[in-house]
């Protein structure tokens, strides 16, 4: 069994140095590129803020796009300024998972858990990337810390700290809303334990409204009415779920078939292991190995990890129901915590050499993981770049039909026409004012237009296929390009 003496230092540096690599890659290899209609979004929200126009859409993002404003003061790229803001908030999520580490294990293990979950591959990525995921887990880990805190406070006051950290997660991510159920659980735990009084649970639920609408009305405010702003927030959702395209293929699947896709694809393959067959042999080794564990009697109950199952649960239901399966981000809250709840178990009792070699072995195959990735997704343009080069150089006029990718096309101000095309009769009437251009469709058009019963064999000509990584372009990493040949 391992002994902790001279290796504490050991363990110490090769975290902290994890760490900092990890840390200095992700700002060397800022992500340049602005690919997905919600990384548009939120682009434009830095240097306009407009719900009506979709920037962002609904609900806001007020503190994300806050925090990009901020940082778009000495960085003129407004998705770059939302990326550097996401590495510098994701940065500080190492104290609250350390905190949160070492109140159940000693120092150096703690810390070698801290650059375990701070470099998993595939939170990374999603922290390099324009979008509120970064900044939300950085909020996510300090809700965390503070929800522990105030679990072993006697001060009923310390419940005002999770309820702050609450709101500002809400108010970057409205999407982590299941995770609030942790409030729930602590007056249960305040009053079953501390004593908490009726008139201090009413005290803290006003006060959590309170911290709830500092940003809420901020929104309302930009909105112009709280009915306007209902309006837009009804228009949004009725819509949002429904259309085909980009979601087309998950809103056909059967719910075992979702449910398959997104427990072992997107929070065990993609979300844990980052689609490294290395990473994932390890993490399921481990995984099975404290689940043998399990079996044996242990002296430790902690009311926090039952804290912990209710999170991941209440989340795993509302992100499996109401997420969109085809996007593997939606999973990120489930994936970092079961790495977190696989090294409490890990390194909480005595450990194998065994155990330990492994732990060091994947932490140094994330951290060459991340940076190999981090330098691709810098360098590498994404696939709706990649189709605009070719039709810029096609150098003939053509009219494009998309689907989302209108959207970064418009953002990149393209030379060509682009129209997002929801039906087939729409597009036949629309085409015919644009005769004597080539007329072009992206493969998520032709998708539409067979699930809308359209059959358009001998109709289309493919002309082109463009890739990208699917870790970054989870939709559209793959776009194909046809011409309409029918006259």
């Amino acid at each position: 069994m391992f002994k902790c003496n001279l290796k504490d230092p050991f363990l110490l540096v090769i975290s902290v140095a994890a760490i900092i690599i990890v840390f200095i890659s992700q700002l060397y290899f800022i992500n340049p590129y602005t690919s997905s209609w919600d990384q548009v979004d939120f682009a434009l929200a830095v240097k306009r803020y407009d719900l009506m126009a979709m920037q962002p859409h609904f609900p806001g993002y007020p503190f994300f796009i806050l925090g990009g404003k901020f940082i778009h003061l000495f960085v003129m790229d407004p998705s770059k300024a939302l990326t550097i803001f996401n590495v510098f908030c994701y940065a500080s999520s190492v104290f609250p998972i350390y905190k949160l580490s070492r109140r159940f294990i000693q120092r150096s293990f703690a810390s070698l858990s801290t650059a375990l979950i701070y470099s998993a591959s595939y939170s990374i990525i999603m922290v390099n990337q324009p979008m509120s995921e970064g900044a939300a887990l950085a909020a996510f880990w300090w809700y965390l810390w503070s929800l522990l805190f105030a679990l072993n406070k006697k001060n009923s006051r310390a419940i005002l700290i999770p309820l702050g950290f609450l709101s500002l997660m809400l108010g970057i991510r409205l999407s982590y809303l299941p995770f609030a159920i942790g409030i729930i659980f602590l007056f249960y735990w305040k009053v079953k334990k501390d004593g908490l009084k009726m008139k201090e649970i009413i005290f803290y639920l006003i006060s959590g409204v309170i911290f709830q609408a500092i940003w809420v009305i901020g929104l309302i405010i930009s909105e112009g009415s709280i009915i306007g702003f209902i309006k837009l927030s009804l228009a949004f959702t009725s819509g949002h779920f429904n259309d085909w395209g980009g979601t087309v293929e998950a809103a056909d699947i059967g719910f075992f078939d979702r449910f398959i896709i997104f427990s072992s694809k997107n929070i065990l393959w993609t979300g844990i292991a980052t689609e490294s067959v290395l990473s994932a042999f390890i993490y399921i080794f481990l995984f099975i190995y404290i689940f043998i564990r399990a079996f044996k009697k242990t002296k430790k109950r902690w009311p926090f990890m039952n804290l912990l199952f209710i999170l991941f649960s209440s989340y795993f239901g509302w992100a499996l129901l109401a997420q969109n399966v085809e996007k593997a981000r939606h999973a990120l809250p489930l994936a970092v915590l079961l790495i977190f709840f696989l090294c409490i178990r890990l390194f909480s009792e005595r450990i194998p050499f065994l155990v330990v070699g492994l732990s060091i072995f994947v932490l140094g195959h994330q951290v060459n993981q991340n940076v190999t990735l981090l330098a691709t997704e810098a360098k590498e343009p994404p696939a709706v770049y990649k189709m605009n080069a070719f039709i810029e150089k096609m150098n003939e006029p053509v009219i494009l039909y998309t689907w989302e990718e209108t959207r970064v096309l418009q953002y990149l101000e393209v030379p060509y026409t682009h129209k997002r095309i929801e039906t087939y009769q729409y597009f036949r009437y629309d085409a015919k004012y644009f005769q004597g251009r080539t007329v072009l469709l992206t493969d998520k058009v032709i998708q539409g237009f067979r699930s809308q019963g359209i059959s358009i064999d001998g109709k289309i000509k493919k002309i082109a296929t463009f890739h990208s990584n699917g870790l970054f372009d989870p939709v559209y990493h793959e776009i194909i390009l046809y011409k309409w040949v029918e006259k």
